[in-house]
């Protein structure tokens, strides 16, 4: 993540975002005072602070500041959104947030103003000084500021409300599978969870996505292993363990069957492509798993 403060100008400012493929990151921005606009894609947002803008899309754009405004803005890598979003319930309504573009008002919000105001001076004082931590710190604080979107937004509401009985049970499925996937439960116990016959659960998930419920519980579990085998210093039989896999080579089965790649060589491709200056393909999180 990168981030700087918005000063004072007596001219207008322009700042241009995801112009390069191997740059393209998530945008956003706190106005504190003044007013803004950003450009992405077809569309333009206009800003009058105090206001959050996030730019999800990962289109190309501009933000334009006018004279005297003052704020904050800030570009977020896929690694650490994957870190803040987390793995909780309520991390499937932050993926549903975070690949749209849109503005929130502030106003009459003096005190979550406050706290998206010095989330962004922690970050801005991690970023100066990096220190043992530092990823962990970053990801909380930009978890606060995802949170505090999501609030004002009604994300939740809008993900399970607002297409329908199916696509409510299709968001509390995903949930469930954010929670217990590392527990390897049957479609079975998904389905009584839910209150919902197997063959229903079946059809909501085959029709609203185009994948079965076993498919998205077992890409879900192996863009996990991805993850920790790209960034962690476990070795592959800890992160075999840690996501349910008692047996090392059923782990491995698993990993090659989903992925057509062992994990000791996903691990290595990873690790070359880093020294290469490569990183992982970006993820969009409406499309999870």
């Amino acid at each position: 993540m990168k981030a700087e403060r918005i000063e004072s100008s007596l001219q207008r400012r322009v700042w241009s975002f995801n112009r390069r493929a191997e740059t393209v990151e998530r945008q956003i921005v706190l106005l504190t005072d003044g007013a803004a606009e950003a450009e992405t894609g077809q569309e333009r947002l206009g800003m009058q602070a105090p206001a959050l803008l996030w730019a999800g899309d990962l289109q190309p754009g501009r933000l334009i500041v006018e004279a005297g405004s003052t704020g904050f803005r800030g570009h977020v890598g896929n690694a650490l959104l994957v870190d803040a979003i987390g793995e909780q319930a309520e991390s499937v309504d932050l993926r549903y947030l975070v690949d749209r573009d849109f503005v929130l008002s502030l106003a009459g919000q003096a005190e979550r103003t406050a706290v998206v105001s010095r989330c962004f001076e922690g970050i801005l004082s991690e970023l100066r000084q990096p220190q043992e931590g530092s990823p962990l710190l970053l990801s909380a604080l930009l978890r606060i500021v995802l949170v505090t979107m999501m609030r004002l937004s009604g994300a939740h509401e809008i993900s399970l409300v607002g297409a329908g009985e199916k696509a409510g049970l299709l968001q509390r499925f995903r949930q469930l599978v954010e929670m217990n996937f590392r527990s390897h439960w049957s479609i079975a116990t998904y389905a009584d969870a839910l209150g919902i016959s197997t063959d229903r659960l079946h059809a909501i998930c085959t029709t609203g996505i185009g994948k079965t419920p076993k498919a998205l519980v077992s890409e879900r579990l192996a863009h996990e292993a991805a993850l920790r085998l790209d960034r962690s210093a476990m070795t592959i039989q800890q992160i075999g363990h840690s996501l349910g896999f008692a047996d090392p080579a059923h782990f491995s089965v698993f990993f090659r069957r989903m992925t057509g790649t062992a994990p000791g060589a996903y691990r290595r491709e990873r690790a070359l492509a880093r020294q290469h200056g490569i990183t992982a393909p970006s993820t969009s999180f409406t499309d999870w798993p």
